[in-house]
């Protein structure tokens, strides 16, 4: 009875995430969509403590939210690999003969959210650690979506 409460227990806990990358997708269309519809700036940034994406307006509050867990309590925490490690980058412009590179570094293109105004962004990436693994996302600044990888 304990063997099959227990996979019970690891079941349930499963079922309670969506994927952070399908839930910043989400979130980056409504930042596009809230900045074109209100005609102001609105921001997409990653509230750690509450494990979600948050669409906020230039005075903080919040436009949408958008939880990777439906349901979060202290028990979450305890294992770091639960917890997505969320980073937002600016993509520099590229430099040098074939171009490719870009001068700035990786401080300097960080940042805390993303700004979104009249439905587009800065060209931005964000880079993904969660369950031991790590991806980047690069977004498309005028639509929000996706863009597909070159390679």
């Amino acid at each position: 009875m304990g063997v099959v409460a227990g996979n019970a227990s690891a079941f349930i806990s499963g079922s309670n995430y969506e994927p952070p990358d399908r839930v910043l997708k989400r979130a980056a269309l409504d930042a596009v969509y809230f900045s074109s519809e209100r005609k102001r700036k609105s921001y997409l940034s990653y509230v750690e403590d509450q494990v979600m994406f948050a669409v906020t307006d230039s005075s903080g509050a919040i436009l949408a939210e958008h939880k990777v867990y439906s349901k979060v309590d202290e028990d979450l925490f305890e294992d770091e690999e639960l917890i997505p490690e969320v980073f937002f980058s600016a993509v520099g412009p590229e430099a040098g003969e074939a171009g490719g590179s870009t001068n700035f570094t990786e401080e300097q293109l960080a940042l805390e959210r993303v700004a979104f105004h009249a439905g587009c962004s800065q060209p931005f990436e964000v880079k993904i650690i969660f369950r031991g693994e790590s991806s980047t996302i690069k977004f498309d600044p005028f639509s929000g979506y996706v863009l597909a990888d070159p390679e």
